[in-house]
């Protein structure tokens, strides 16, 4: 999905923050664009293109003649939901727990990765990878861009395997994740001297195609970082958290 830029991304963020708030709960019918054009101070297309973005995250149905309804997030949101709910930090859950499983969550991404890579790649699709990890040494003073590479590391794993769907799903993920690499990067700790050493050994494994090497690799290093990183987390979370409001007492229009 293309992310919006200028007032049309100004107006989807206010249109996401009140529906993830439950300002606006599931089921309510938004106001005319026209309304929502005055409160908000835009032009009604920025309205429109709003909307059409918040659809596309799964937010709000719109039907010719009856305008716009907001679904339930919970049940029909998609990955770029998540760094704005962070943001707004009204979990159903405590912060640690949403620290240690979004970290759970992103060694499970990462070790699939490493998986399908070991299983499906031919050597010569590995230069992308084996690039990042070779200049990885030079951001080891920049925490933020380290990870970023990470991040792009992975990715490139998975597009070496050829597995076009798996791709496409990193796809859906890789924006909403580059968001929150942004967002916790000054809480982000030193990097981690044996990183480059560990994926060359992983790289290693998975041209010998041993997948059971490749993810140990990654799985082990994950385990030694986490410890420290899932505080940083917590701390980047609690900082915003409150419990769920109430559901408004808005009624449909």
């Amino acid at each position: 999905m293309v992310v919006p830029k200028g007032e049309v991304k100004r107006v989807a963020d206010a249109l996401l923050g009140r529906i993830l708030s439950r300002e606006y709960p599931a089921g309510l019918r938004l106001p005319p664009e026209a309304a929502l054009a005055e409160e908000l101070a835009c032009g009604r297309s920025t309205v429109r293109e709003a909307l059409r973005h918040v659809a596309g995250m799964g937010l709000v149905q719109s039907r010719q003649g009856s305008g716009a309804t907001v679904l339930d997030f919970r049940r029909e949101g998609t990955p770029g939901l998540i760094p704005k709910y962070l943001e707004l930090g009204q979990f159903d859950v405590d912060p640690g727990t949403m620290a240690r499983e979004m970290l759970r969550l992103r060694t499970l991404m990462a070790t699939e990765a490493v998986r399908l890579a070991a299983n499906y790649t031919q050597g010569s699709d590995l230069q992308r990878a084996r690039d990042l990890i070779d200049g990885a040494a030079a951001l080891e003073d920049d925490p933020a861009a380290h990870a970023q590479n990470e991040l792009e590391t992975y990715r490139e794993l998975v597009m070496a395997s050829g597995m076009w769907p798996a791709v496409w799903m990193v796809n859906a993920l890789f924006t909403p994740l580059e968001e929150i690499n942004n967002r916790l990067a000054p809480l982000l700790p030193p990097v981690h001297k044996g990183w480059q050493r560990t994926m060359r050994r992983m790289l290693r494994a998975i041209e010998q195609q041993d997948e059971a090497a490749a993810m140990h690799e990654v799985s082990t290093w994950f385990a030694r970082v986490d410890k420290a990183l899932v505080d940083q987390i917590e701390i980047a979370l609690a900082a915003t958290f409150t419990p769920p409001k109430p559901t408004s007492s808005r009624r449909s229009q």
